[in-house]
């Protein structure tokens, strides 16, 4: 048994196409999604359709990340004044406004984590952060890592979230993340996902990593206006998949623009970020210029 297992795509529709043209010669069963599917690239409405008809044609077992719990609240209608602040909620409004009433009844339907049983192996858990939180990096601390595995039954788990390949052995448990589709960390940056084979009682992961359309991926963000809409989120992402972030994310830069901001003006509440301190940890933290 195969099972193509996808995480974090956040609107990267050349990843997901590049990812299902990979995967129609693999013989795959079933597909696990784990979550994020629309976040800092435009293709919403073309991973949304692509996501349909994969649900509609094959067996997919989904689960809700995070992302889909923002757009799911209303986190994106209300507070007209954060439009002051683009760099940090630019990208939650463009989301918002390319989503529709199905596609929020959709992420609404989903279960943050759910256990699949696949004929005579072993159950697996699926989840995007961790089984009890859709934004919880278990894998990254120990106090969490050990608080999760108590509580969860199954052996297998795969998570995402992270953005970042990941295999842990812990005594019987096996955790896979099979690092993120469209918004993968590792560097270089790739396309990244997972095949997971069953056979003889056990799961064996087999990770997969395809070179990506960079100057598609840019021009799209060109063609979408997204330098505008989220100036500095945009370049942060920009850097990410030409392999030019020197191993910063975008979270790493989000925290150095609020320490600048509160010593620049005594304080500093997300997503109330000014640009100019977005800009200054941009400059420094990602692009390494030391004013």
């Amino acid at each position: 048994m195969n099972i193509a297992v996808i995480a974090d795509i956040h609107g990267n529709h050349l990843a997901l196409e590049a990812c299902l043209k990979y995967l129609e010669n693999q013989c795959i069963d079933a597909y696990f999604m784990l979550g994020d599917y629309l976040g800092e690239f435009p293709g919403i409405e073309r991973t949304m359709e692509l996501l349909y008809q994969l649900r509609d044609t094959k067996k997919c077992y989904f689960v809700r990340g995070n992302k889909e719990e923002y757009q799911s609240s209303e986190l994106v209608e209300k507070h007209p004044e954060w439009d002051a602040y683009p760099s940090t909620i630019g990208m939650f409004r463009f989301v918002n406004q390319h989503i529709t009433k199905a596609d929020l009844d959709f992420f609404q339907s989903l279960p943050i984590s759910m256990t699949v049983k696949m004929e005579d192996l072993p159950e697996i858990m699926l989840c995007h952060g961790s089984p009890r939180k859709n934004n919880e990096k278990f894998t990254e601390n120990e106090k969490l890592l050990k608080e999760v595995l108590e509580e969860t039954a199954e052996d297998y788990i795969l998570c995402g979230h992270t953005h970042l390949k990941k295999e842990l052995h812990v005594g019987t448990k096996h955790i896979w993340n099979p690092g993120s589709l469209g918004f993968a960390l590792d560097q270089p940056y790739t396309y990244r996902f997972m095949i997971l084979h069953g056979e003889n009682g056990a799961w064996t992961p087999e990770f997969v990593s395809l070179e990506p359309d960079v100057e598609g991926i840019v021009q799209e963000f060109r063609d979408a206006g997204l330098y505008e809409v989220a100036p500095c989120w945009t370049k942060m992402t920009e850097c990410l998949v030409r392999s030019q972030n020197h191993g910063v994310s975008h979270g790493m830069v989000l925290a150095k623009a609020i320490e600048i901001a509160k010593e620049k003006y005594g304080q500093c509440v997300w997503p109330m970020v000014p640009e100019d301190c977005f800009q200054e940890a941009f400059e420094t933290e990602m692009l390494g210029w030391k004013k």
